[in-house]
């Protein structure tokens, strides 16, 4: 059984009700405001695990639509924008143009042809 413990209302006056991410809102505001197209994440100094890392600032990411993406390589962790290009130019509608990468790669019609092809595609590998 769940109990309730009454709190005086004027306690709370100084308590503050909003935060951002203590870990993932100051490392991806930081990125945002260097202007690099791709940095690699220095973990020196972070309690965090790299996995901890990695789910925490993936989830921030997406539960915020910021224009990064999120990569994992040779388990380093490094961040790319998707609103500016190369050279540092801005891709005013970088949301919309993720959004047709993601449909136009999911718009093949799924047949026996397609599953059998799939299927002769993946024959043998390993997963997870």
């Amino acid at each position: 059984m769940v109990k309730f413990i009454a709190v005086d209302p004027n306690e709370l006056e100084d308590a503050s009700f909003t935060h951002r991410g203590r870990v993932s809102y100051p490392i991806l505001k930081a990125f945002l405001e260097t202007g690099q197209y791709v940095v690699q994440l220095d973990r020196t100094g972070m309690q965090q695990s790299f996995q901890g890392l990695y789910s925490s600032l993936g989830s921030y990411i997406r539960n915020h639509r910021l224009p990064i993406k999120l990569l994992s390589r040779g388990g380093q962790l490094l961040l790319m924008r998707l609103d500016i290009d190369k050279d540092g130019n801005p891709i005013p509608d970088w949301e919309e143009k993720q959004l047709m990468t993601l449909v136009q790669n999911d718009t093949e019609e799924i047949t026996d042809t397609v599953i059998d092809r799939r299927f002769e595609e993946e024959k043998g590998k390993v997963g997870k």
